[in-house]
């Protein structure tokens, strides 16, 4: 199968937080790509860089102590000509933020507005964006509130955030950043609030609007049970660092990496080749202090398959097959 037309292109992204303990390389070294149509789930644990990579693309950082130190990002969105994201003025990205790339974040409830409307809300984009006065704009959010599965919208566009349920809150985060018809939606860990029937209408919900809109998504999570629900490819992350990326079936089958079988094998429901049930194995450790990465492959202290050679010398990321890569200098030996 052709790939996609590439609408985001990452290369060797680098973030760093300076604080006054240190210097924390949130995002260090990291390649990506997602094309139109397509969907790329980041996944990880929490401190693994997945978020901080969204937020470095909608270049919403400015005000902490995160600097971009190296790499490009380059959006294509609908045209042919490709813009790198880190060169524009913050006037400039102000107009592809909203319009051409939305994020939804993970907490509705801190990221709606508690003083206006949802109404008002999903209207903003719509107003800032296309220049609809108000009538338009409001008649556009009920259409809106409609799409995203909200009952009664009519209603529903008056209602403060804290009148709305987890999951009726998260459709109008939902909305409100499909308002433009972005060519990229960065979805943050958007079912992390909310109990497993919702998680599921919500993933349905992304599911059918990215295929009627052809939008290409990221979506950051660190349940790998959703990804072989809603993604095309997996970039696995941790410690800063992507360290298996490929096709979803081909990773979920046959990961390359002990950190992507680690996260794998904490599925409760997950079964073996036999169709037997597989013991929750949780791994062992915690994540590496990010002011003092290990050397080395940065999971060597948590593998059951280290080596010496794996403190020596830190892996680069080698193709297993086709797109199929990993971090793991000992992938060839080990039966995963």
């Amino acid at each position: 199968m052709q790939a996609a037309r590439p609408v985001l292109s990452v290369a060797d992204l680098k973030t760093y937080f300076y604080t006054d303990a240190g210097v924390i390389k949130a995002v260090n070294g990291v390649t990506l790509s997602v094309g139109e149509g397509e969907t790329l789930a980041i996944v990880g644990e929490s401190g693994s860089g997945k978020s901080v990579t969204g937020l470095t693309v909608m270049r919403l950082l400015a005000r902490t102590t995160a600097r971009v130190v190296g790499g490009s990002i380059h959006f294509h969105g609908r045209s042919e000509a490709s813009i790198d994201l880190l060169k524009l003025s913050e006037k400039a990205m102000s107009r592809v933020r909203g319009h051409d790339i939305a994020m939804i974040f993970q907490d509705p409830m801190s990221s709606l507005n508690p003083v206006f409307t949802v109404g008002d809300q999903v209207a903003e984009p719509l107003r800032v964006h296309k220049g609809l006065n108000k009538r338009e704009a409001r008649l556009q959010a009920i259409e809106l509130l409609r799409q995203v599965g909200i009952s009664g919208p009519e209603e529903r566009v008056d209602a403060y955030p804290h009148e709305l349920s987890g999951g009726m809150r998260q459709r109008v985060m939902i909305a409100v950043a499909l308002a433009c018809d972005p060519s990229l939606l960065i979805a943050d860990e958007p079912t992390t609030a909310l109990d497993v029937t919702i998680q599921a209408q919500i993933i349905q919900l992304l599911r059918n609007l990215q295929k009627e809109r052809r939008m290409a998504m990221i979506f950051v999570t660190h349940d790998l049970k959703l990804v072989g629900e809603i993604a095309d490819r997996v970039a696995v992350m941790y410690a800063s660092q992507v360290v298996e990326e490929g096709p979803v079936a081909e990773v979920l089958a046959h990961p390359r990496h002990p950190y992507t079988r680690a996260l794998l094998d904490c599925i409760p429901s997950r079964r073996d080749d036999t169709g037997n049930r597989r013991s929750l194995r949780p791994i062992p450790g915690t994540m590496p202090n990010p002011l003092m990465p290990p050397a080395g492959c940065r999971f060597h202290d948590r593998c059951a398959h280290v080596r010496p050679i794996c403190v020596e010398s830190e892996p680069e990321l080698e193709i297993v097959d086709g797109r199929h890569v990993t971090r793991c200098i000992r992938w060839k030996d080990i039966a995963l």
